[in-house]
């Protein structure tokens, strides 16, 4: 019985080594991606962002987004936002690309969350 005691204890319930409450990257030297509640094991998250200079300029915040529809979405802003010229969209595709940047080197959250230029503060 004390050895089922001692097993449980190294655990707390609403924690896992899968499971990181934030994972920012610095993807460009003004752009920052952040991903909130990364789920390696499943490969997605609950939302994302990109913060150009510490504003948000894109960002979506659906609820578990595997990490290859996160990509495809990314791709379909780039698509829309390419060749206009409001200051908006120029925002918008710079930081989809600064995002695919870190999207395209690696293949899952799991990868990610080893990033060189990983934010933890």
């Amino acid at each position: 019985m004390q050895n089922l005691k001692t097993a449980l204890t190294g655990k707390k319930v609403g924690e896992s080594r899968d499971m990181v409450k934030l994972l920012r990257i610095q993807a460009t030297d003004t752009h920052v991606v952040e991903f909130d509640n990364v789920d390696t094991r499943f490969n997605d998250c609950n939302n994302w962002q990109v913060m150009a200079e510490g504003k948000r300029v894109l960002f979506s915040n659906r609820m578990y987004e595997r990490f290859s529809d996160m990509k495809s979405g990314v791709l379909a802003t780039i698509a829309v936002c390419e060749n206009r010229a409001s200051a908006a969209d120029i925002a918008m595709l710079e930081s989809a690309k600064a995002m695919m940047k870190v999207l395209d080197s690696y293949p899952s959250f799991a990868a990610l969350v080893s990033h060189p230029e990983r934010i933890t503060d």
